[in-house]
């Protein structure tokens, strides 16, 4: 069974007043050694003062320091939502909704909708062979799709940035500064004028907000780093590990060991550092600092003003075993690193805030830069668990057909053992007696439902009640007979 080591983040302080006896974290004083001190020296008032005044400078300074190290690294908030977009997937017709509900656009761009891909307050529809981006404006932006490619979204907060490429290889583009007066199309194979690009959508590494992107080019191993703001790329050696609008970090692995490469965005290189090899990493909030994982397990951190290499500790892995997988979330603020029987949820002071082991091997569903939790599987059982605080939110086992939403922390499904579908998130796990959840909010705070007349859309706290008939004021009917709904990530009324 999946077993975690500790129910609470590491960095939480207890009181050392109810710790026990026995308690090896607390150090505790003999009072009959300390009171005989007393009595013995004359000028142990004194230097009792002195002492504490020193101790309250020291914690002072270091409470300073860890205060100052945890604010670079705050929590992006979650990407919240206003709008809806409906979508009948064979007429093609689509129609905005703000936050009250009423009809705000319709627009018809062709039959057959694939996709309403979603961020930053924007949309694309994608139709069989062509991607319309922003297609209530009055001049969309129209693409079409080459043959054996498809389109996704990257999992960027500020803004849309829709990725058409080939699995397999080939050209890319990356629409995006969608929120501009015009999304800008990056075309790889324009911009660098290289005859037979070969470049994956897997192998791209954004900033969390989607201003500059980082592809790596197998045909000449370096790596291609683009933005809306400019038509000419800055062509890097080695492969980008992370990005940063301040800082783009690349390595090349020999061996056991790395050159870690921290470069400007425009491609100065700022330093070079050796170091063990590395898994992955995440740049924290102020683009100074580089937080990665070693394959070995330890945590360890680079900055952009030192060549010092520094050791923040290290993951008990199994005997045998290294470190396999290491994904950036929480907005960019934490780490998740896995074996093949441990798991970790690192923040970026090196701070392990959860880990836990099981006999078997560990797997988790699909992660990405905006996840702020995750759905573990590991001996059989899945559970749902917070990637900020480490925290278990859930049981999820026999859980199949998963769908989540965007910060993975609101997750739906059919449950196998009666064939019903459920509702699962940090509450409860609600079951939708007959209905069916057709879109969840991008921070799990609401969910569109199927009813017998038509869909309603309901907060989250207030979905046992609804089920159970009665009508909470956040039920609101979508009047509508369309079949696909996306609850537009960081829209805001106008």
């Amino acid at each position: 069974m999946l077993r975690r080591f500790s129910s609470h983040p590491t960095d939480a302080v207890d009181d050392v007043d109810d710790a026990g006896p026995d308690d090896p974290t607390v150090f505790q004083a003999s009072e009959d050694d300390t009171r005989e001190e007393h009595r013995q020296n004359p000028n142990a008032g004194k230097m009792l003062g002195t002492v504490i005044a020193v101790a309250m400078l020291g914690a002072i300074v270091v409470g300073g320091v860890q205060w100052i190290e945890r604010e670079r690294d705050v929590v992006p908030d979650p990407v919240s939502w206003t709008s809806i977009v409906t979508a009948d997937r064979v007429t093609g017709d689509l129609t905005l909704r703000y936050s009250d509900l009423a009809v705000a656009a319709t627009t018809n761009h062709g039959p057959r909708v694939s996709a309403v891909l979603d961020g930053g307050g924007a949309v694309a529809v994608v139709l069989p062979n062509q991607v319309i981006v922003e297609p209530f404006n009055l001049l969309p932006t129209t693409l079409d799709i080459p043959r054996g490619h498809r389109v996704t979204a990257l999992p960027t907060a500020n803004d849309l940035s829709v990725v058409i490429g080939d699995d397999s290889g080939g050209n890319l583009a990356i629409v995006t500064d969608v929120a501009g007066l015009r999304p800008v199309v990056m075309d790889l194979g324009v911009f660098t004028d290289e005859p037979n690009p070969r470049y994956f959508p897997t192998d791209i590494r954004h900033d969390s907000a989607g201003t500059l992107f980082a592809i790596a080019d197998t045909v000449n191993f370096q790596t291609v780093l683009v933005t809306p703001t400019s038509t000419t790329p800055v062509y890097l050696p080695d492969l980008a590990l992370a990005v940063h609008p301040q800082l783009v970090v690349t390595s090349q692995t020999v061996g056991d060991r790395a050159e870690i490469g921290l470069f400007d965005p425009n491609g100065d290189r700022i330093r070079t550092i050796s170091t063990p090899a590395v898994r992955g990493g995440a740049i924290t909030t102020d683009g100074e600092r580089f937080v990665f994982v070693t394959k070995e397990g330890r945590i360890m951190r680079v900055t952009r003003t030192s060549n010092d290499l520094k050791d923040l500790g290290g993951l008990e892995l199994p005997e045998g075993e290294t470190v396999n997988t290491v994904a950036t979330v929480g907005g960019g603020s934490r780490l998740w690193v896995r074996s093949d029987h441990t798991a970790y949820v690192v923040d970026l002071s090196g701070g392990i805030r959860g880990r836990w082991s099981a006999n078997a091997p560990i797997t988790e569903e699909p992660l990405t830069m905006l996840s702020r939790c995750a759905v573990v599987h590991a001996d059989g059982v899945s559970r749902l668990v917070s990637l900020l605080t480490g925290r278990e939110l859930n049981e999820v086992t026999g859980i199949t057909g998963m769908s989540r939403s965007d910060d993975g922390c609101l997750v739906t499904g059919v449950r196998s053992s009666d064939r019903s579908g459920v509702l699962v998130g940090e509450f409860e796990m609600v079951t939708l007696a007959g209905r069916r959840a057709l879109a969840l909010a991008p921070d799990a705070t609401a969910v569109v439902l199927s009813s017998d007349t038509g869909p309603v859309i309901v907060d989250v706290d207030d979905l046992s009640a609804a089920i159970g008939g009665a009508n909470p004021a956040s039920v609101r009917a979508l009047d509508t007979g369309d079949d696909l709904f996306v609850l537009v990530a960081g829209s805001i009324d106008p």
